[in-house]
């Protein structure tokens, strides 16, 4: 009779004759996928070039940011900080605040927090500016909108009938 023999794929690894069983998440088999080894973490350096330029990017970002925020705070009951849309505008400095924020935790160590961190900081960052400036958008088009039918509404009153 015809045996067949097929070799464990991806992260399996040999555990009998006849089974393949998967290596933990963490770990992959080895090189003939007899057992599992650690999957070596390759990570940024805070010393490399890929990281010191980001990093000093999103310094700077946090804090034009925080000095837009404390501008904002501080002429609170201006007009023009009225007018902007307070409330709007400090959603959207939260979001870009997160995003800034984000850069430092790609650059660090990955385990399981961080990672979980950085799912979340990136994606509610953008969102939270995303939405801020889709609202602020469709705000400014309402009230452009409104004015364009009151002038067409003023235009044909001001018509002779005659």
């Amino acid at each position: 009779c015809c045996w067949h023999c097929e070799s464990c794929d991806g992260y399996q690894y040999q555990a009998d004759t006849y089974t393949c069983k998967m290596c933990r998440f963490d770990l992959r088999p080895n090189e003939n996928h007899t057992g599992c080894v650690p999957i070596p973490i390759v990570k940024l350096e805070w010393s490399s070039p890929w990281a010191v330029i980001p990093v000093l990017i999103a310094v700077l970002g946090i804090i034009a940011t925080l000095l837009v925020v404390a501008t904002f705070v501080r002429y609170n009951d201006t007009p023009i900080v009225k007018a902007s849309g307070r409330e709007l505008s400090y959603v959207l400095l939260t979001g870009i605040f997160l995003c800034y924020a984000t850069t430092f935790l790609m650059i660090s160590t990955p385990d399981v927090f961080v990672c979980s961190l950085r799912r979340i900081f990136l994606g509610l960052g953008m969102s939270i500016s995303y939405a801020a400036l889709l609202t602020k958008t469709n705000r400014i088009y309402r009230i452009f909108e409104q004015g364009r039918c009151l002038s067409v509404l003023l235009d044909s009153s001001l018509q002779p009938l005659s």
